[in-house]
């Protein structure tokens, strides 16, 4: 049995277009670089349900700690307030809402869209996208649908396969006898 090729699950990765994209926030997560510099990374998606190029194409955007933080940036754990509420503001979060600490308004985030401008910044050689500025969707009704992929876990990998391979069953033998997956403390590495 033959095949034929199918490009059209084939993600380009040419340098996305300066201008305005619409966005949902997907993650959030706060890191610390290997200088010391603290971080909220941002993983924006391209909208699918809203007609625009690079439809699924990711965006990162990172908001950094101040070195020198104001009393206002020490209410939003050293982050810039102005940043922050900007962000707040893109993601249409409602006015006047408090928060218990910056995690758990990253956790309202998740999944809210926004409307971001995209420029071109050179690092390392190399030109990459950056997020210049962040405003309310002109799309706030999201029926964005993210693409699947298949999640492995301990379990995924030790089930029997369901499906053939060339229309030949494919077994994978008895599968009880293998160990627990160790924990990373638990290697030596």
């Amino acid at each position: 049995m033959g095949f034929s090729t199918d490009y059209s699950e084939v993600n380009s990765f040419e340098l996305i277009l300066k201008g305005e994209y619409e966005v949902i926030i997907k993650t959030i997560e706060e890191r610390t670089t290997q200088n010391g510099a603290t971080g909220l990374n941002l993983t924006l998606v391209i909208r699918n349900d809203v007609e625009q190029k690079y439809q699924n194409r990711l965006l990162f955007h990172t908001l950094w700690k101040r070195r020198e933080p104001s009393p206002a940036d020490m209410q939003v754990q050293g982050y810039s307030f102005k940043q922050i509420m900007s962000l707040s503001k893109a993601a249409a979060l409602p006015s006047g809402k408090n928060y218990e600490n910056v995690q758990a308004l990253c956790d309202e985030l998740i999944n809210h869209v926004m409307r971001v401008t995209v420029g071109h910044d050179e690092y390392n050689g190399q030109m990459r996208e950056i997020v210049k500025f962040m405003n309310e969707s002109k799309f706030p009704e999201c029926r964005h649908v993210y693409k699947d992929k298949p999640t492995v876990t301990a379990d995924t990998v030790a089930q029997k396969p369901a499906e053939t391979f060339a229309g030949t069953p494919v077994d994978m033998g008895n599968l009880s006898d293998f160990e627990e997956i160790l924990s990373d403390g638990d290697v030596p590495f």
